[in-house]
């Protein structure tokens, strides 16, 4: 038996996961501020909406223009449509006002959508439209930067040769532009940089310049996040998980910062999680992940988030498979002893049980006796009193009687039989009734002395009735069911009333309580009940 249990122990032992991982805070950080997300949201939806009422006070084109290029910044990675709407407003005021420079900057705008969107071709032509000449450097270096933007996202999205080589030569080469011309050792300089290391697969380097890029205390919350989820995709291709976890962490906090919802991050961590065999937290980041990619509203996002989607699940089930089938054997030791136990102690119960049964039975027998002998006591006290009663009601009627035909015969001798008549239909036969009545009531109601109370106490204020002496016909009913008589007909009797009318009387009654029909009569029964 002993043996047996220590193996059951052993068995919930491997139920708990082991806590061979050290605590990792930037994972408890980053579930801090995922509760916390709402309150990032409203925060820009403030932003916007400031930006909103600007744009509606704006004196020009010119100052359109900058205010919707403001609101195109912020949705670029919070909504897409609403940011390829405002794209598309820019290309329209860029047009209305003829500048070059501004029209430049909506289709890189528009590029940037369509990037996110997964729409590459339409992206191309975007860019292949537009007219750079001319153009002033700052605006030159944008294009280039989103040049290498859409030929990088393009090659990460083919997988396939001879469009990989392509889009790399073309990326590659204005990579090079843009560390051309901005001056060496400047925060865009390092930025090309270590994205030209990434993207040319020299991950060590390319760690070391992102994390150069990343002591820079200027960079912004987008800016922060880009590169840590750079680093962490680094670290992931050289086999460092756990460095690739907490990069992934810091950068999805700076994407909730920033509410920036178009991103990688989460989806980025829960990938990595699963693989390690993490249960909970994927499905939780995965999700969050998907709500993101489904309020960003771009097609690629969704795709990229569903693609891990069945990675988190089939780990979820299973680890549910294997708890199940670990508590599974578990349950069957455990019935095991259970029988053990049972067989070990079934002699002791059944004594028990027997003994328990025969208590019960004893117990029963004298609650049983008990309300035997109160309803004969409640018996006795009746049949006492209406025992007594009916001696003297029988002897009063008797002495009427006697005297009746006392009368009837002198009348008869005499022969005076309009007398005689006239006497009988003076009978108080009625005066007689009533006085039975009353006789029954004031029995009654010695008996059961609150009868009248506790009878009003079953209807609402309006419908409570208090005769001044005696009951009224409808308590007087209620009174002989009280007593013990059901039968309607034999109430009727009593009563001098047909079945029909003491029926009606009853469901009246009824009607007005505020006790249910079927349980009224119930009610009758405990007024006076010891």
């Amino acid at each position: 038996m002993m043996k047996l249990l220590h193996i059951i122990a052993l068995l919930f032992l491997t139920l708990v996961p082991l806590q061979g991982r050290e605590r990792e805070p930037w994972l408890d950080e980053l579930d801090a501020e995922l509760a916390k997300k709402e309150e990032y949201d409203a925060r820009k939806e403030a932003r916007i909406g400031q930006l909103r009422g600007r744009l509606r006070a704006a004196l020009d084109d010119r100052e359109r223009y900058g205010v919707t290029r403001e609101l195109y910044e912020e949705y670029q990675s919070y909504k897409y449509d609403s940011a390829y709407a405002y794209a598309q407003e820019m290309a329209r005021l860029a047009a209305a006002a003829d500048l070059p420079d501004a029209r430049v900057e909506a289709g890189c705008a528009t590029t940037f959508c369509l990037i996110s969107a997964g729409l590459y071709k339409e992206a191309f032509d975007v860019m292949d439209a537009l007219d750079v000449e001319g153009v002033s450097p700052q605006t030159l270096l944008e294009y280039y930067k989103m040049q290498v933007r859409l030929n990088y996202s393009a090659r990460g999205y083919s997988q396939t040769a001879p469009y990989w080589d392509e889009y790399s030569r073309v990326g590659e080469e204005y990579s090079r532009k843009i560390l051309e011309m901005v001056p060496e050792g400047s925060p865009t300089w390092w930025e090309y940089q270590a994205n030209y290391l990434m993207e040319s697969a020299r991950y060590e380097e390319g760690i070391a310049a992102f994390s150069r890029l990343l002591s820079d205390e200027n960079l912004d919350y987008h800016q922060r996040a880009i590169f840590a989820s750079s680093t962490g995709w680094l670290q992931h291709c050289l086999g460092r998980d756990d460095e690739a976890i907490k990069s992934l962490c810091e950068s999805a906090i700076f994407d909730l910062k920033s509410s920036t919802k178009e991103t990688t991050a989460l989806r980025m961590l829960a990938e990595y999680l699963t693989r390690r065999g993490e249960v909970e937290r994927p499905s939780r980041y995965v999700r969050e992940s998907f709500d993101d990619a489904n309020f960003y509203n771009a097609r690629l996002r969704k795709l990229e988030v569903g693609a891990v989607l069945p990675l988190v699940e089939k780990n979820h089930y299973d680890s549910l498979q294997r708890e199940r089938n670990l508590m599974a054997l578990v349950i069957v030791l455990l019935a095991a002893v259970i029988l053990a136990a049972v067989a070990a102690i079934w002699f002791i119960r059944r004594q028990y049980r027997r003994l328990h049964e025969a208590r019960a039975t004893i117990e029963e027998r004298n609650a049983q006796l008990e309300a035997a002998n109160v309803q004969l006591a409640e018996a006795n006290e009746i049949k006492s009193e209406y025992i007594g009663n009916s001696f003297y009601i029988n002897s009063e009627f008797l002495d009427k009687m006697a005297q009746l035909y006392k009368m009837v015969d002198r009348m008869i001798v005499t022969r005076q039989y309009d007398e005689l008549r006239r006497s009988l239909k003076e009978s108080t036969i009625d005066k007689e009734r009533d006085e039975m009545y009353e006789s029954f009531d004031h029995t009654f109601l010695k008996i059961f002395p609150t009868f009248v109370n506790d009878y009003n106490a079953l209807f609402p204020e309006t419908e409570q009735r208090f005769p001044a002496e005696g009951l009224t016909p409808e308590m007087r009913i209620f009174a002989l069911i009280r007593l013990g008589i059901s039968e309607t007909d034999r109430i009727a009797k009593f009563l001098d009333y047909s079945v029909h009318t003491i029926n009606t009387y009853k469901t009246r009654v009824k009607n007005k309580s505020w006790v249910e029909n079927e349980q009224f009569e119930a009610e009758i029964m405990k007024i006076g009940a010891r």
